[in-house]
């Protein structure tokens, strides 16, 4: 089967949208230009140790690296609208300290890219644009967060008795991680409820393969969004209390590997009415703004 190219819009900090690759290009008046660099695999340094009198190096690792992006648009007037004003427009959607949105969609799905300016536009005209009605501006361009990024998915479980009186109700959610990256779930956990979480190590016969984090119990009000990334807040509760401080340094250490296929994961609540609920969601980053599926 044939594929279609490629679509590339960028949603700008002003919220503006421009289509500058596939169909509907340069309808706004920009299309993206050739060789733009920095959108493929994000970035990666080795790392290399070396004791004194050894030969050769010993592999210590890898950093992943804020992703550098350089590409080019043709600006040009449009029916109503001069060089000028688009130019201007499509200037305006840039910032050094917020994200424009760069999107590709194919046939396999989309993938977002946040942006910003990392020093200002570059522009050489051989001739007054206004003249020629076109001119090609380079964009240089950092992600802070590297990953292209897919939508959210979500699974949710919702109990069906009364577990205040000291019951427990145990329950079950679908989860998956189709991406190239190690995925780090996050938990919508209504209150009030002590809910049971997994933080399995994915390793079979390892003493963490079935691993659970108890959370506190949570009062009314407490809804609690519990994320397992160790780069992000733990635990926030609704009424932003200090909730976290509860878990007496008990963490969770467990994302989810890469190409994990649906699996079922335990979840259990008691202290918490009929209806209680609780939802897992599961980001999607990828390395490349396609494949790798």
């Amino acid at each position: 089967m044939a594929s279609n190219a490629a679509m590339i819009t960028i949603t700008g900090v002003d919220g503006s949208r421009w289509t500058v690759a596939g169909q509907g290009r340069g309808q706004e008046g920009v299309e993206l230009a050739t060789s733009p660099s920095g959108l493929y695999d994000a970035p990666v340094s080795t790392i290399w140790n070396q004791t004194a009198f050894q030969i050769g190096s010993s592999f210590g690792g890898y950093r992943i690296n804020k992703r550098d992006v350089v590409f080019a648009v043709n600006i040009f007037q449009t029916p109503g609208l001069a060089w000028e004003s688009v130019d201007s427009a499509w200037r305006k959607a840039w910032a050094y300290d917020r994200d424009s949105t760069m999107t590709i969609t194919t046939d396999y799905g989309t993938r977002a890219l946040a942006l910003r300016l990392s020093e200002q536009p570059d522009f050489k005209p051989e001739k007054d644009p206004h003249l020629k009605r076109w001119g090609k501006v380079v964009m240089t361009c950092i992600a802070g967060n590297p990953w292209w990024v897919e939508s959210d998915v979500t699974s949710s479980w919702t109990s069906t008795i009364d577990t205040i009186g000291g019951a427990i109700q145990s329950g079950s959610l679908t989860v998956a991680n189709p991406t190239d990256q190690p995925m780090w779930l996050k938990w919508v956990c209504s209150a009030p409820g002590k809910w049971t979480l997994p933080d399995f190590s994915w390793i079979a016969g390892d003493r963490d393969a079935a691993r659970m984090v108890t959370l506190p119990l949570a009062a009314r009000g407490q809804d609690l969004t519990v994320d397992t990334d160790p780069m992000e807040e733990m635990i926030v509760a609704a009424d932003k209390s200090q909730f976290w401080a509860l878990m007496n340094g008990v963490s969770f250490l467990y994302p989810v590997p890469p190409y994990t296929p649906s699996t079922s994961m335990p979840v259990k609540v008691t202290g918490a009415p009929t209806g209680a609920s609780i939802m897992a969601v599961q980001q999607r980053n990828w390395s490349r703004p396609w494949g790798l599926q």
